[in-house]
């Protein structure tokens, strides 16, 4: 009992060190941003813009029974996902998010939206260090 209890605490001791250690990576996005990696990022906003304008028109031309917003495998006339992306896109017919994230970027920069339209991009908060609550004990 003891020893899992000193692993746990050390454990959680190293995850700070570990995610701090991502800090002192090079963004690829951010006021350093090369050529190469403006137009990575630039291709990624317009995909954002390409799902945005597809969902449109799957709601607004669908067929009349099943005017829905769609997965993404079932958007039409978008082009391959940018290089070193990922997109993640949920809905339930009535809403939709999705995310577009760089796989390659040590600081994670992603790009997201939603039914609204509006895009956003950005990276995540840095970590709070402290203690986390892990369960609740009653």
């Amino acid at each position: 009992m003891r020893t899992s209890i000193l692993a746990v605490a050390l454990a959680y001791l190293l995850i700070p060190i570990a995610d701090a250690s991502a800090q002192f990576r090079k963004c690829l996005h951010g006021d350093n941003e090369t050529r190469a990696e403006r137009l990575r990022r630039e291709s990624a906003v317009e995909f954002a813009d390409r799902i945005n304008d597809a969902q449109t028109n799957a709601r607004r031309f669908g067929p009349r029974a099943n005017r829905k917003y769609v997965p993404l495998d079932q958007l039409s006339n978008l082009p391959d996902t940018p290089d070193g992306f990922r997109v993640q896109l949920h809905t339930d017919g009535e809403s939709y998010s999705f995310s577009i994230k760089d796989v390659r970027d040590p600081c994670r920069y992603a790009v997201f939206s939603d039914q609204s339209g509006d895009v956003y991009q950005g990276v995540p908060m840095p970590p709070r260090v402290g203690p986390k609550l892990l369960s609740k004990g009653k």
